[in-house]
């Protein structure tokens, strides 16, 4: 029943990656909300709610004719009443088949309650079918190890981690996952990092550079940039690489957008502002929607490698971990060196193993001998 102008805020929409704000595009009155449970899944471009700027304007929501508020409220209670009438007749004329009802001794009852079972379910093989505490061993549903019981307090989840919930899950249902894990030693990149930190007012970090090496390293392997759906492979025309950021809610992966083309002062930047963007849960879709490959770096947790989830609809996702000290040969001589793991997840679908290892092969020579970085940032000067 509210009022509202052009421009008002009515309502927020969380997505898994973002929280929107929802403006009114006319000037009117909220004549009905169709969606007004916060805690319900809506499938995108979904009507929730309708603005009638006539109380006798007769409006038309999926060729069903809704009327002005008020008749529509004398309607919806007569619907209602009519509802609970016809629940009652019904509930009336039931079988008597509830717990209650049951031939089954109270301390089965008492067994069932806690453990949250359906006594209908049961073949009783007590005197007169009566359900016996036997019957429930049998089937091998009750807990009798009181240390198995939870000990905590349950949660409802947001919107974006039950959303993270649902994808990941099926990303790891349906997505043929198989793994490559490269070892590279990374003293020139170190360097590197260092002449440009040095030289720069722009601060780059590890992170910065293995999302400019991925980019080359695809452009590299064009056939690596593609990814599947509904059985369809589909060619992608730009390199655009995700980056895995933590927030409280969750995870969010911004875009960078072309990232072969770039130089590394213009992706650190992008990478710092967008970060910025995720925490505040201010991006737009066009910041996070698509992406050739997902890039998620957890050696700042001090995690030495680890296997990332497929982010659909990408084919592909690199998972990087801490940089070591070790011993490693250089020029048949053990030496000290600092090495870095990296394991790329790959869709089996649409990848082979010598088109992934291809492609981690290159990334992997790009870091070793990260020149090429340099080469290809023409946003930087010379060091």
């Amino acid at each position: 029943g509210d009022n509202v102008k052009a421009g008002d805020i009515i309502a927020e929409i969380e997505t898994d990656k973002a929280t929107m704000e929802v403006e009114a595009v006319d000037e009117g009155k909220i004549t009905h909300l169709l969606e007004d449970n916060a805690n319900k899944l809506i499938p995108v471009n979904s009507v929730i709610a309708i603005i009638d700027g006539d109380d006798n304007e007769i409006i038309e929501n999926k060729n069903n004719k809704v009327k002005k508020f008020d008749e529509d409220k004398k309607t919806s209670a007569i619907e209602e009443s009519n509802k609970i009438l016809n629940t009652n007749v019904i509930q009336n004329n039931k079988p008597q088949n509830s717990d209650d009802r049951l031939r089954a001794s109270p301390f089965v009852k008492k067994i069932a309650k806690e453990n949250n079972l359906d006594l209908s379910k049961f073949n009783g093989t007590g005197p007169e079918g009566r359900i016996i505490k036997r019957d429930i061993d049998s089937n091998n549903v009750i807990n009798t190890d009181s240390n198995n019981k939870i000990d905590g307090e349950a949660s409802i989840p947001s919107t974006m981690r039950r959303v993270i919930a649902k994808r990941t899950l099926e990303a790891k249902q349906q997505i043929p996952h198989f793994y490559l894990t490269v070892e590279s030693n990374v003293d020139k990149l170190i360097n590197l990092r260092k002449k440009i930190n040095e030289s720069n007012l722009v601060k780059v970090s590890f992170n910065d550079l293995i999302v400019k090496a991925i980019g080359l390293a695809m452009k590299k392997n064009p056939n690596t940039n593609v990814y599947w759906q509904d059985d369809k492979i589909y060619h992608l025309n730009d390199i655009d690489v995700s980056v895995a950021v933590a927030i409280d809610e969750g995870l969010i992966t911004p875009i960078i957008k072309k990232a072969d083309t770039k130089g590394i002062n213009t992706i650190s930047n992008e990478i710092k502002y967008l970060a910025k963007l995720a925490k505040n849960n201010s991006l737009t879709p066009e910041q996070y929607t698509g992406g050739s490959i997902t890039v998620s770096n957890l050696g700042m947790f001090g995690i030495s490698e680890f296997a990332a989830i497929i982010s659909p609809p990408q084919a592909s996702i690199l998972a990087v971990g801490r940089i070591i000290k070790k011993p490693i040969v250089v020029e048949d001589e053990v030496v000290v060196g600092n090495a870095l793991k990296s394991t790329l997840s790959a869709d089996h679908r649409v990848l082979d193993g010598a088109v992934a290892g291809k492609l981690l092969k290159d990334f992997n020579d790009i870091i070793e001998d990260p020149f090429e970085i340099w080469m290809k940032s023409n946003d930087m000067e010379v060091i």
